[in-house]
């Protein structure tokens, strides 16, 4: 079980746990999607580009997963790949990853400040990690547009 949950109240680190074991952080961006993701003695870079329309992380500078959005969903490549992330339903905010058809497993928000859950089975780690980190940009860049719209 991949858990991604807020460091602090009020800070934008994260902690990444699988099972319960804390295996890395990520460092978010004030400004910017993108940050740094340290795991397992490795330090990837998180970016967005294309206008959020693609992700990326990368090691070394070599690409280790990649995401770019494609009609109502995402396309996913990484280690094990090709990967898809999909919204089942508008209303339902929970999103799949999904390869060959099948589901693999389902991203649900928890805590109050935007952590994630997700039960992937044999998605390899950085995978999972680059995922659950384009689905919590995903869902603050919601949240900050649904704010935005609310003030209005």
């Amino acid at each position: 079980m991949l858990e991604i949950k807020p460091e602090s109240t009020f800070g934008r680190g994260y902690e990444v746990l699988v099972n319960g074991m804390s295996v890395g952080t990520w460092s978010s961006r004030v400004w910017r999607s993108g940050g740094q993701i340290d795991m397992a003695g490795e330090t990837f870079e998180f970016r967005s580009g294309s206008w959020g329309r693609s992700f990326e992380m990368l090691t070394g500078g070599t690409v280790r997963a990649e995401a770019h959005r494609s009609g109502g969903h995402w396309l996913v490549t990484g280690e094990g790949g090709p990967y898809e992330l999909k919204r089942p339903s508008f209303l339902r905010g929970k999103r799949q990853l999904v390869a060959d058809g099948r589901v693999l497993g389902e991203f649900r928000s928890s805590g109050i400040r935007g952590g994630l859950t997700a039960d992937l089975g044999d998605v390899p780690l950085p995978v999972q990690v680059f995922v659950g980190v384009v689905v919590l940009t995903l869902q603050r860049r919601q949240r900050t547009t649904v704010a935005a719209s609310a003030g209005s």
